[in-house]
């Protein structure tokens, strides 16, 4: 049943328009795009991807949730920094969730190569 309006977003974020054709969950993720789409022009990073998604695994087994959905992360970017090559994940984060912690750490564990960005 629609009521004329739109539902509104956890936190009170709203959807937005990066202007290279993206939809954004907030307008902070909107305008990070924006610049890293710059520096990708400017080639000070590489392969930059929108909302990459990372399983965990522990002791080679994949950790499964209760109702059987495989516990992911999902930052907002992934891309390579050209100065050392190094691949680079990054969320923008307007208000720190009670989970992001504990996901951070679990990323930082099952993929100790990869650099964790908080915009």
């Amino acid at each position: 049943m629609s009521w004329g309006r739109k539902p509104r977003q956890k936190y009170g974020a709203r959807t937005t328009d990066c202007g290279h054709g993206h939809m954004h969950a907030s307008a902070r993720e909107a305008k990070r795009c924006h610049e890293l789409h710059l520096l990708q022009r400017a080639g000070e990073i590489a392969d930059l991807e929108r909302e990459p998604r990372y399983f965990f695994e522990v002791n080679g087994r994949q950790l499964i949730h209760d109702n059987g959905r495989r516990a992911v992360y999902t930052p907002d970017f992934r891309y390579r920094r050209c100065a050392d090559g190094r691949l680079v994940v990054e969320d923008s984060k307007g208000m720190r969730v009670r989970d992001w912690p504990l996901r951070k750490a679990l990323f930082r564990a099952c993929y100790p190569d990869i650099e964790v960005v908080e915009s």
